[in-house]
């Protein structure tokens, strides 16, 4: 499995690759709904911007890739976005952090994506980095929450809402990422969290993480 984190630089470099090896692969899925796959019309809104790259490779290539996840997906990511603003608001307006409410917004684990395929954002077992190598915080969270104590969910809302702080005030999101990791704080947190619960609960953790940053 191939994933990157959610920036466009990062899902280029990916379908780059794929464009590489596809006629000496088997099919393999992209995450695009497959809606779009069977003809249909679908607005996809900002998430067409990132997945652009692969749609190209997907409509110049046919025959070569699945689509898998579905406007249903979606629809359930955007009512958890809905939820996570409101979280995000209340500790950036009334300093609260109820970590019961945040335990609730990340009680599940990501779906895992099938195989052989690339996914977007995603840090699961036998993943292998093919583009944007840190993941964002609410990749972080995503992935790990439930493995992290007390203290670092704190740590890790704070970067959450720093990040999107970081998503309105940017011109796109590879301009927030990009922000986001000129803070060596956060990249020292990403690495601890990837490594350290990473190597506990996956087989294969890639090192990304860099020597000289501050």
């Amino acid at each position: 499995m191939l994933t990157t984190a959610a920036a466009r630089f990062g899902v280029e470099a990916c379908a780059d690759l794929l464009e590489a090896v596809a006629d000496r692969a088997d099919p393999i899925y992209l995450p695009i709904p497959t809606e779009i796959c069977e003809g249909a019309f679908v607005d996809l809104g900002a998430l067409g911007w990132l997945l652009e790259p692969l749609l190209d490779l997907y409509h110049h290539a046919p025959g070569r890739w699945l689509c898998y996840g579905s406007l249903d997906d979606l629809r359930r990511r955007a009512l958890a976005t809905a939820r996570l603003a409101g979280l995000v608001v209340r500790a950036k307006v009334f300093g609260s952090v109820d970590l019961r409410r945040w335990d609730s917004l990340f009680a599940l684990p990501p779906q895992e994506p099938p195989r052989p395929s690339l996914a977007i954002g995603y840090w699961g077992r036998d993943s292998v980095i093919c583009g944007a190598p840190v993941p964002t915080p609410l990749e972080l969270a995503s992935a790990f929450w439930a493995e992290l104590d007390g203290a670092q969910k704190r740590e890790l809302v704070e970067y959450i809402v720093e990040y999107i702080d970081l998503l309105l005030a940017s011109i796109n999101m590879d301009e927030a990422y990009s922000k986001l990791l000129s803070h060596g704080r956060y990249l020292r947190f990403a690495d601890a969290v990837v490594h350290r619960v990473g190597n506990r609960k996956h087989d294969v953790v890639p090192t990304w993480f860099p020597e000289n940053s501050t």
